[in-house]
């Protein structure tokens, strides 16, 4: 065995580059081997929500033109339209056995109005269905059931895969590792980008690690502004913004006379006449039943009843006087103004804009005096609500117009195409099907415990990718190792 090298100054510089070269080589082993796992794992969903969000992107250009005869009419400049109140009772002799839920008058004199009820059995996202009046004549146009329309079942495939509570989990477990992809797939294109070839395998890999590259910014962005809607990621964040304020006011700033007052996430789940989800948290006051209007607590439900009934306490205001407050208060846009619950319920206008989140505004109003009993919108937003507000006008493509949209189509295709190149490049390196293909396993131990680390952390941000990664850690040491033919297969 020959002696070893003394340790002078140049030599120790000469066995540092090696050390720190194959350092590098096993860091880019190991995740490479990371990538190609979560790949493996989530391609497949990631497919599915790229196609599906392309699609949700054109819901409104959509939906306008399939119910267009229903949305909008023609009248003269002389036409006067007839009251709300007279075109909410059209729609209930319509549907008698149908409770109203929410009027939407019309934002111009071309568009009709909107009058949702509450449908048993609908579905659990939209349960209801749109009735749409002439506002000039009082007549009803049509309906659309919301739980049956292409674009709900578009919806829910994205955000649930058909399947409710584990159809999200999923859905946010494929976000999740899409983000992990990302940072890994940019850490493998920085390394490799100045040896790829433009022929061949390694012409294919070059195009991927550059599409990547160059969307990577905007799939995070998507990542990240889609996350607020899941279920476990979703909740968890709503938490953070109650518990430091960055959501709903301070419920010390209006008056509630019921005990446990409902937020007003539960006034309706169809998601175009919902408030916006920044105010999904804010707690709904109720109206004040004194001054004479003491014991109307029997009637249920909305205002408009069951089974055909006004339903409305005596002494209500109408829905016309709940508009002009609407108006006098300057809620912008289009707005949705949902019907009082029973007799301490309240009027809540509700005007969403994705275009522009800072035109956003909730109003709810004592149904028998139409004081403002609380407005919310963007001045009282915390910074959080804020940030999650303008991403999802981002995510929907919404919020700078067509530039947007374009930059979100083309961020879906992206992942279209490098899913479908990375299995190609797989397949090709694919040794017959004698193993998995996958990358060789690091030798390193520090550097594979390292990056382990470096996962788990994203991980916790991340919590059911975090959960995932420790599922796999244990059966590549536990399982994979200690069988041999498994170990061989998978590399």
């Amino acid at each position: 065995m020959p002696e070893p090298l003394p340790e002078t100054g140049p030599d120790r510089s000469t066995d540092r580059r090696p050390r720190s070269r194959n350092s590098r080589n096993q860091l880019y082993k190991t995740l490479w081997r990371w990538h190609f796992y979560a790949g493996l794992l989530v391609t497949p969903l990631l497919v599915l929500l790229a196609v599906t969000g392309g699609i949700y992107l054109f819901k409104p250009a959509y939906e306008n033109w399939v119910y267009k005869d229903l949305r909008t009419v023609h009248a003269t400049q002389s036409a006067e339209p007839v009251p709300l109140a007279a075109q909410v009772d059209a729609v209930r002799k319509a549907n008698p056995q149908a409770t109203v839920q929410s009027v939407t008058p019309p934002s111009d004199r071309t568009h009709s109005t909107m009058v949702t009820l509450a449908a048993d059995g609908g579905g659990p996202w939209a349960p209801t269905v749109s009735v749409y009046v002439n506002p000039y004549d009082g007549k009803v146009l049509g309906s659309v059931d919301n739980s049956r329309t292409f674009m709900q079942k578009v919806r829910e495939l994205h955000g649930n895969l058909l399947s409710g509570t584990v159809g999200d989990r999923l859905v946010e477990l494929a976000a999740s590792w899409a983000a992990i992809l990302t940072f890994t797939g940019l850490y493998l294109w920085w390394r490799t980008r100045p040896r790829d070839g433009r022929t061949g395998r390694r012409g294919l890999r070059r195009r991927h690690a550059t599409v990547g590259a160059a969307v990577s910014v905007f799939l995070l962005l998507l990542i990240a502004t889609g996350l607020p809607w899941t279920g476990l990621w979703g909740q968890q964040l709503q938490k953070i913004i109650t518990a430091t304020k960055q959501g709903s006011p301070n419920p010390e700033d209006y008056k509630v006379s019921s005990k446990i007052p409902t937020t007003a996430d539960h006034l309706t789940s169809n998601p175009d006449t919902s408030v916006p989800w920044a105010a999904e948290k804010v707690r709904v006051p109720t109206s004040q039943t004194g001054s004479g209007h003491e014991g109307h607590e029997g009637h249920a439900g909305h205002m408009g009843g069951t089974g055909g009934d006004s339903g409305a306490a005596p002494g209500s205001l109408s829905i016309e006087q709940a508009v002009a407050i609407a108006h006098h208060e300057r809620v912008p846009g289009t707005f949705t103004v949902t019907l009082p619950q029973g007799p301490k319920g309240v009027y809540t206008v509700s005007g969403k804009s994705e275009a522009d989140p800072a035109e956003q505004r909730t109003l709810f109003l004592d149904q028998y005096s139409g004081k403002v009993l609380a407005s919310y919108g963007w001045p009282q937003y915390g910074l959080l609500s804020k940030l999650v507000e303008e991403g999802i006008a981002l995510h929907q493509g919404e919020r700078f117009g067509l530039p947007n949209l374009l930059v979100a189509l083309g961020t879906c295709l992206a992942v279209i195409g490098m899913a479908v190149s990375g299995v190609v490049m797989w397949w090709r390196r694919r040794p017959g099907g004698r193993s998995l293909g996958a990358p060789r396993r690091a030798q390193d131990a520090r550097v594979t415990r390292g990056v382990a680390v470096i996962m788990l952390v994203l991980g916790a941000a991340m919590p059911l990718a975090g959960f995932s990664m420790l599922v796999i850690l244990a059966l590549d040491r536990l399982v994979i190792r200690r069988i041999a033919p498994l170990r061989r297969f998978v590399g």
